[in-house]
């Protein structure tokens, strides 16, 4: 019921890719956090402040927009960041954000996104994109070779808590050779992707 009769009046645009959010990178910053993804018409602010990785933090985290995970680096760190977000369907699940990543699979090599924080803009280019299953934790970590990368995850297929697509880019701009050591909390190792 929810896919033929109340989706199409609330989940984003089946033709969202036709037109793109416009950026001007050099336009000033503000200071809220967010991520934009222009191919997917996305800009959600990005919650930096919660420190616990449980699942019920997460999901309540999850309600004010996309989360940046505290096991992992933050914009303008060396090693690999996450954010994740949910994609969900169902008019019933709690928060305005539910449909933040519901259309993440059309993101292919090349494409760009943006993560804003403190300020600062940092420009990302996806390199890599597949689906993992949840316990399959490495992907908080690898950076694919590179410096300095992020992956945004989120359930697939959306709706469900089946796996988990993950889809990363490298920082492209500011150089990445300015980069500072990561900050992660790394006294917490989660055993599954949050869902």
């Amino acid at each position: 019921f929810n896919e033929r009769f109340v989706a199409p009046f609330i989940s984003p645009s089946k033709a969202a890719s036709s037109t793109p959010i416009i950026i001007d990178n050099n336009t000033a910053v503000g200071p809220e956090p967010k991520i934009i993804i222009p191919k997917i018409n996305v800009e959600i602010p990005v919650v930096y402040d919660e420190p616990s990785i449980a699942e019920g933090a997460v999901q309540k985290a999850l309600e004010r927009g996309v989360l940046h995970y505290a096991t992992t680096s933050n914009p303008g760190e060396l090693g690999n960041g996450a954010i994740f977000g949910h994609s969900s369907n169902n008019i019933l699940n709690k928060g305005a954000y539910k449909f933040a990543f519901v259309l993440l699979k059309r993101l292919e090599t090349g494409d760009t996104f943006m993560i804003q924080k403190d300020g600062k803009r940092y420009v990302y280019r996806v390199f890599a994109k597949e689906v993992v299953k949840p316990n399959e934790v490495g992907v908080l970590t690898d950076t694919g070779g590179k410096s300095s990368t992020f992956s945004l995850i989120t359930c697939d297929p959306p709706g469900t808590s089946l796996n988990r697509l993950v889809v990363t880019g490298e920082q492209i701009t500011p150089d990445p050779a300015g980069n500072l050591a990561s900050s992660a909390v790394t006294n917490q190792a989660p055993a599954v992707l949050p869902s």
